[in-house]
């Protein structure tokens, strides 16, 4: 009898459990949230204006959460190096920012996938001579910059220096001491400086250039953030290796800083690739879609970016209230950025790809490292002419 009692027991119990366990899988089922992560060099105020848009429209359009995972371990080289280091098996899903020699790098190596997200023709295939985006959808634009200088008027005014128009400007001793900026294998676009003034000048007299550059300096800072703070705050009045748009937030911010467009430069196409193997990569899927879309280009430019649509004009976002419209197009000079009338190098992006690591390494051993002898070397020279 008591046998009958305790197995009926035993099943009154596990039938209850049995009840439930659809309403507990169900109620974590509710709790649980999409994720995606990205990895690159994009500026934090990007990283969050990006982070609030995708979470605003995700929770909207599919009615959940999702989380956002961010690494930004450094500049594009740190960025490139950390999914190198990931192989075939990244802890993110989207590598976001850098310009075309880093993602070339990284389609040469295996290490993105082809994805063309939705209003992927929004993006000019070339621009003036310039690759925007991969033809197969390896990597598109979705915010464009020229890469520029930077400096601060009322600084340079109180010094009674001129701004310097071109390169061999930046070598006039008046200069000397005046000068910051960061290294190669630290900033990307400190790179695509070295690799303009190689492409430039011709590989022997550019690297002579960029020695000569080198003992103008005041001292290296230790990425692009950090030359746009210094020259911001007054405490060396150029920056080396600029995205245009900084001068842009700088001066949003209330610093006298003004972009110094050279006489040769080129554009960088700051864009975003699909890891291979990517863990969540519906997810990221879809975020490239809203990347892309009107709202997502949005919050690009929210963050202090240039949008890369064609069909966008800062006029009309201007009068819908979008305050960082004004911004743009008070430092571009026109209603949209492919409106811009520049010229750029003869720039070889496979010759950057392939030398990548190398111009890196050299720059490191035989300008970095050898810094104080150029310096000297240059004081030398002064006191003997």
């Amino acid at each position: 009898m008591r046998k009958m009692i305790l197995a009926t027991a035993i099943l009154t119990v596990l039938s209850m459990v049995l009840l439930l366990l659809p309403a507990f899988s169900a109620g974590a089922h509710a709790q649980a949230k999409d994720k995606v992560g990205w990895v690159g060099p994009i500026y934090t105020e990007l990283a969050d204006s990006l982070t609030k848009g995708f979470k605003a429209y995700y929770q909207k359009t599919y009615n959940k959460d999702v989380d956002i995972t961010f690494v930004h371990p450094g500049g594009w080289p740190v960025c490139v190096d950390k999914v190198r280091a990931w192989g075939d098996k990244p802890d993110a899903d989207i590598f976001l920012g850098a310009g075309a020699p880093a993602h070339e790098v990284l389609k040469k190596e295996g290490l993105i996938v082809p994805y063309k997200p939705k209003d992927w023709d929004k993006v000019p295939a070339e621009w003036r001579g310039m690759k925007v985006k991969d033809e197969a959808g390896l990597w598109t634009c979705f915010s464009p910059w020229i890469v520029t200088n930077l400096y601060n008027e009322k600084v340079l005014k109180a010094l009674r220096l001129p701004p310097p128009k071109t390169w061999k400007d930046m070598l006039d001793p008046i200069y000397r001491g005046s000068i910051v900026q960061t290294l190669p294998y630290a900033s990307g676009t400190m790179h695509e400086v070295v690799e303009i003034l190689l492409q430039g000048f011709g590989e022997k007299e550019g690297w002579a250039y960029n020695r000569l550059l080198a003992a103008q300096l005041d001292r290296f800072s230790t990425g692009s953030t950090d030359t746009t703070h210094m020259v911001s705050r007054g405490e060396v009045p150029i920056g080396i290796a600029q995205p245009q748009m900084n001068a842009m937030v700088a001066r949003k911010d209330g610093y006298p800083v003004r972009d110094l467009l050279p006489d040769k430069t080129i554009l960088a196409p700051e864009a975003v690739a699909l890891l291979k193997n990517a863990p969540n990569e519906a997810t990221g899927k879809i975020f490239l879609d809203w990347l892309f879309s009107i709202d997502g280009q949005k919050y690009v430019l929210e963050g202090g970016y240039f949008p890369a649509r064609t069909d966008i004009r800062f006029s009309g976002w201007e009068k819908e209230g979008i305050t960082m419209a004004k911004h743009a197009k008070d430092a571009l000079g026109v209603d949209s950025f492919w409106d811009l009338n520049v010229g750029f190098i003869q720039y070889d992006l496979a010759l950057a790809t392939k030398r990548w690591d190398e111009v890196n390494r050299y720059y490191e051993y035989e300008i970095y490292r050898k810094w104080g002898e150029l310096k000297s070397s240059l004081s030398v020279l002064d006191r003997g002419s």
